[in-house]
């Protein structure tokens, strides 16, 4: 398998892994803000802290409020995190990757392209979004559908998974890092009143409220939505899961020794962890770390498989 190629559907599956939790974060928070008081902690531009873009956003927008961080969040092709981006990275991964896709995936990406340019008129809308971004996770679903039921599990398909869950890894701990928020001991009355309301959208956020409430028998309560984002065996969205998976596909292919070392080195540190049990702060800093280490895990990627004679040094996209 050529490189380039490799290359390409692992950024493939990257983008679509963040267009569907980009656009399901804001669908969810955006509801939760419509069910919260006007003055407290969590407002429109934690999602801009969120994905660490405060800088990026500055630059172009002189204020936070919901049309510009929606505008920024959604439509901005200067965030190189924002859902149009994400997707049109998508189609031209998917484009220049056709001989290895199944025929299908040019079509759904074709129509996710064109349910973004029909609607980004109508983003300012908070109805018209929450439809449209509902829309959006939908084609999504359906694309990655199309990739599981069809396609040989060869090493394309490998590289996928991999860049799926190092993208899915990524999402949860920066959403997870909000949740020093959540803990503090300085937070208001208003936020402790809400408890509950906020730690259900969290799970909400990763498509994992029902498998919490099927698997951990209890009340939705902070220690153990943390715990089971972290450390749970079998939920697909967990980062112990994740991190396991990418290990089991590196596998697969030639010369995985030092990669998937240091992808067995975050499990086990995020492991030795109980987040359930330490203080926001740490929270923080250990969110910190994971996001670190991945950059670092995607750098031996790109340097064991996409460019091992150029030292890793040719990345273009992320």
């Amino acid at each position: 398998m050529l490189s380039r190629v490799a290359e390409r559907v692992y950024w493939m599956a990257r983008y679509l892994e963040r267009a569907e939790k980009t656009a399901r974060l804001i669908n969810v928070h955006t509801a939760l803000l419509m069910d919260l008081p006007g003055r407290m902690e969590i407002n429109w531009f934690t999602l801009i802290r969120l994905f660490n873009a405060e800088k990026v956003f500055s630059e172009h927008y002189e204020r936070g409020n919901e049309a510009n961080i929606m505008q920024f969040l959604i439509a901005d092709t200067n965030n190189p995190s924002s859902l149009a981006t994400s997707l049109a990275n998508v189609r031209e991964n998917v484009r220049t990757s056709l001989d290895v896709l199944p025929e299908e995936i040019w079509e759904q990406a074709n129509q996710i392209h064109l349910l973004m340019t029909n609607n980004l008129p109508r983003i300012a809308d908070r109805y018209a979004r929450q439809i449209f971004l509902r829309e959006v996770m939908k084609h999504c679903q359906c694309i990655r559908g199309a990739l599981d039921s069809n396609m040989s599990r060869d090493h394309s398909f490998d590289f996928m998974q991999i860049g799926k869950h190092l993208e899915r890894t990524d999402m949860t701990s920066r959403i997870l890092e909000m949740t020093s928020l959540l803990l503090s001991e300085d937070r208001s009355e208003t936020l402790r009143k809400y408890d509950g309301i906020l730690w259900t959208n969290l799970l909400q956020a990763l498509s994992a409220r029902q498998m919490y409430l099927q698997h951990i028998h209890s009340r939705v309560e902070g220690a153990s939505v943390m715990r089971f984002l972290m450390n749970d065996n079998v939920f697909p969205g967990s980062v112990s899961y994740s991190l396991a998976a990418m290990s089991r596909r590196m596998r697969y292919l030639p010369d995985p020794e030092m990669a998937m070392t240091m992808a067995h080195r975050v499990l086990e540190h995020t492991k030795r962890e109980d987040v359930g049990a330490i203080p926001a702060e740490k929270v923080h800093t250990l969110m910190d770390y994971l996001q670190s280490e991945l950059g670092v895990l995607h750098a031996e990627i790109a340097k064991t498989w996409f460019y091992p004679d150029h030292n890793g040094q040719q990345q273009a996209q992320g």
